[in-house]
């Protein structure tokens, strides 16, 4: 019977998790360039049933009878597919179509990777996201480029800034980076849509890429599937019942135990 409560509580623990990763991702069905969890499961280690004296065939002393002991979140990951493209005539609104990820940076010059392509022009004629942070860009000129109004800032398939100067006449300013991961299962999430790697230093290992477009006055919507989720939801429910019920009947199963020992 401790068998069983073991096995029921490591499976409550695991259907918990799995289901506050639906919620998870239930709550962002609306958030720009959110990416999904994955909660992925392993099994804990297998007990070798003792076999001493009982009788077997040739072929089950072969294998070996071996009884489970539950199971555990192995990973919890980001499924990174491709969101619905949404249109926004905002011309500091991008969305990336393809692999890759806009960079941003911190003031305490921490660089992080994000979907979320809503930008707009700080006070000091900055690109920045919704948080302040600074767009990752790499500018044509050598002196400072400031933005004035948003009105005047075209940016091609390939993340080339063009502006116009004073005589109305369109400059290129810059191309914005579009940065990828060749393995995503190293990334972390930072909480705001953003991502990065353990060690900030191998982000200057990110690999530059140009096989991907940037949409002007277009946003990514959530990569979120409502319709899936909810399934999980109820798939998920249902196992942590059965975990529930197999703790239950162990409890049943000693208090009669406990009976037949008066």
């Amino acid at each position: 019977m401790n068998r069983i409560l073991q096995t029921g509580r490591t499976g409550l623990d695991s259907m918990q998790r799995k289901m506050d990763a639906v919620a998870h991702n239930i709550s962002n069905v609306q958030t720009t360039g959110y990416k999904p969890l994955k909660v992925n499961f392993a099994d804990l280690i297998y007990d070798r049933a003792p076999v001493r004296g009982v009788p077997l065939t040739s072929e089950a002393r072969e294998k070996p009878i071996e009884t489970g002991t539950g199971s555990r979140v192995k990973t919890l990951m980001r499924r990174f597919e491709q969101g619905n493209l949404q249109e926004t005539s905002n011309p500091l609104d991008l969305a990336i179509q393809g692999r890759g990820f806009f960079g941003v940076q911190d003031p305490e010059g921490n660089v992080y990777l994000t979907r979320d392509g809503a930008f707009s022009i700080d006070a000091n004629g900055n690109l920045v996201d919704s948080q302040g942070n600074l767009l990752i860009w790499y500018s044509f000129s050598d002196e400072a480029v400031h933005f004035g109004s948003k009105e005047n800032i075209t940016v091609d398939e390939r993340g080339i800034i063009t502006i116009s100067d004073e005589t109305g006449q369109p400059v290129a300013a810059g191309m914005i980076a579009v940065f990828d991961v060749t393995d995503k299962s190293m990334l972390f999430s930072v909480g705001d849509n953003y991502y990065t790697l353990e060690d900030q230093e191998a982000l200057a290992d990110i690999t530059l890429i140009n096989d991907s477009k940037i949409l002007q006055g277009c946003l990514e919507s959530s990569a979120v599937d409502m319709t899936k989720e909810l399934t999980e939801m109820l798939i998920t429910q249902r196992a942590y019942q059965i975990n529930a019920r197999s703790i239950h009947a162990a409890d049943e199963m000693w208090g009669m135990v406990n009976q037949l020992r008066r």
